[in-house]
């Protein structure tokens, strides 16, 4: 079951995008990328807000991209793909 979804916004069906473009309050460049996660119920601490969570998720989403800055993205997708079959073919 997947958590986490990435897309670029130029690959969404229209009535998708616009849906995410209502929910961020702008519009959304096609070569923008959307991600999506979904964090079960019992993962979120209660005494924390929702704009607290999404304040952190924010950031580290920030942070993360921010490691990345000029790395071409085949160059991402390719050692993200190692790292898949990395992990698939050495579980224990």
């Amino acid at each position: 079951m997947q958590n986490i979804a990435v897309q670029k916004a130029g690959q969404m069906p229209r009535p998708l995008k616009a849906a995410v473009e209502q929910i961020l309050g702008r519009s959304i460049a096609a070569d923008e990328e959307i991600s999506i996660v979904a964090v079960p119920p019992q993962q979120v601490a209660p005494s924390e807000g929702k704009a607290a969570i999404v304040a952190k998720l924010e950031a580290l989403l920030n942070r993360r991209a921010e490691k990345v800055r000029g790395i071409p993205e085949d160059e991402i997708n390719s050692v993200v793909d190692e790292a898949v079959q990395h992990s698939r073919h050495n579980r224990r």
